[in-house]
């Protein structure tokens, strides 16, 4: 069967050093790169649907693995493979990658180095999903900081150095601790190598409270990067300093490496250390729901609203990893996918408003429907699938998130109930001050969207509309995953 994993890694590889060196044509190439990568997923799917895989879904697909550090205390393997859950994230990872390319087509700033940052991004994310190996999944999860750094800090705001170095440190911080984590899971269980199935296999004879330790030192390792409660705060500033292709890549695609993360390497590896820490999970989660809304509430900047509103969002995320559950997993997964479509269309909003009306300010800025329709369209789309609206994409993710809630917690599903009203609230009070009401803050000239950016935004609304209607396309997907199998 042809090595579909090892030849995109290949082909987005190979299509990022060429980017980088295009000079101007830096944007064709990428634009060729990400068409090629949205084949070659294609080809995933297609071949992930056989019914060998249906027929036994504990296993992942497409699995390869070859020797790397061999040496007679370490055993590091180039092992990857491919479950529903990684599917379905290499499917966003697809999307975002070809969105953001277009988005940014009329960049001139160093288009090469643009270009070719926007790239790697996503291949380190491509590389996170697939890895089975704790280094080789370690070198991937470091791979996505490097760019992003670069993105925030050349290409972004007023205090744009402060928002990149503060990134990179609480994230780097908490990489550190995650990779930690992991081998002395390894070594502690005599794990024969640091392959994901070795590692599963060996750590449930660790000792209780030895796993309890290893696994909060995992959740903080992953949690950061979701972000929760109260390591959030390198969020806003990162997005309200980033350019837009970079908030779309960091709200879109690298929120979603936490959620990840702490699913395959966390949960799958280490379950009776959450069994035992459970409460600590639903109580951070809570805490990012409640604050993350009530926060969104105050906020002017169109952007950091946006921001605020994702923390919410990941929280509701990460309440449903914590259920432990099939249904809170599939959930998790779908709503992961949804923030994805739907945080880089509220993002790509926030850039174009920024460009056209010189402000994000929501006093300075408001009833530019008549000025720009196209742009208003895709901000109310944005915003009523964000709150949660029926047939858009996040109500199928946040109804099933609700359930399991319900269904493991009771009346406690209230809180995250509550908090979708005032979601709703702060939605529709952007969009009543935004899009309707006298024209003001109209310079003289302002037009509507670019071709390039109505493209970008027309692709997120389509599939924003095509994946709340028929979830199913996801959802068939997902429970083809080894945790498919949790009551």
């Amino acid at each position: 069967m042809l090595p579909i994993l090892s030849l995109t890694l290949a082909t987005l590889f190979v299509g990022t050093v060429i980017t980088f060196f295009s000079g101007p044509r830096a944007r064709y190439v990428a634009a060729g790169v990400s068409a090629a990568f949205l084949v070659e997923i294609a080809v995933m799917f297609l071949q992930f649907s056989w019914p060998a895989v249906a027929v036994a879904p504990t296993h992942f697909a497409e699995s390869e693995s070859y020797p790397w550090i061999q040496v007679a205390w370490l055993h590091v393997n180039y092992t990857v493979g491919i479950d529903g859950i990684s599917l379905v994230l290499i499917l966003l990872t697809g999307i975002l990658q070809a969105v953001t390319v277009a988005y940014s087509w009329t960049e001139r700033r160093e288009p090469g180095a643009w270009f070719g940052l926007v790239l790697l991004t996503c291949l380190g994310c491509f590389g996170v999903f697939v890895a089975l190996d704790v280094l080789l999944f370690f070198v991937f999860w470091e791979v996505v900081l490097i760019p992003m750094f670069f993105l925030i800090g050349f290409w972004g705001g007023p205090r744009r150095r402060y928002a990149a170095l503060k990134f990179f440190i609480y994230t780097h911080v908490a990489s550190v601790t995650m990779l930690v984590a992991l081998l002395v899971t390894a070594f502690y269980s005599h794990s024969p190598s640091l392959d994901f199935a070795s590692l599963a296999g060996s750590a449930s004879a660790l000792a209780v409270p030895t796993q309890i330790v290893l696994f909060l030192s995992l959740f903080f390792g992953f949690g950061v990067k979701f972000p929760i409660v109260p390591f959030h705060t390198w969020l806003p500033d990162a997005h309200v300093e980033a350019p837009t292709g970079g908030s779309v890549l960091l709200a879109g695609l690298l929120l979603k490496l936490g959620g990840y993360g702490l699913i395959r390497w966390g949960l799958e590896i280490l379950p009776t250390g959450l069994a035992h820490v459970q409460w600590i999970l639903y109580a951070v989660a809570f805490a990012s729901i409640v604050w993350g809304a009530g926060v969104s509430l105050a906020q002017r900047d169109l952007k950091r609203l946006v921001a605020f509103s994702s923390i919410n969002h990941m929280g509701i995320v990460l309440l449903a990893i914590a259920l432990y559950s099939s249904l809170g997993l599939l959930a998790a997964v779908l709503l992961m996918f949804a923030h994805g479509i739907v945080s880089a269309l509220l993002f790509m909003v926030s850039g174009s408003v920024h460009h056209t009306f010189g402000s994000r300010d929501l006093a300075s800025v408001g009833g530019i429907t008549p000025t720009a329709p196209a742009l208003s369209t895709m901000t109310m789309t944005g915003a009523l699938a964000s709150l949660g609206l029926p047939a858009l994409i996040s109500f199928p993710a946040e109804f099933t998130a609700l359930l399991a809630t319900w269904d493991k917690l009771g009346y406690w599903v209230l809180i995250p109930l509550l908090t979708l009203v005032v979601t709703a609230a702060f939605y529709i009070w952007m969009m009543q001050r935004l899009l309707f009401g006298q024209p003001k803050g109209i310079p003289a000239g302002a037009h509507d969207l670019p071709y390039a950016e109505a493209f970008a935004m027309g692709v997120l609304v389509v599939l924003t509309v095509l994946y709340g209607i028929l979830p199913n396309l996801l959802v068939h997907f997902i429970q083809l995953s080894p945790v498919a199998g949790l009551p």
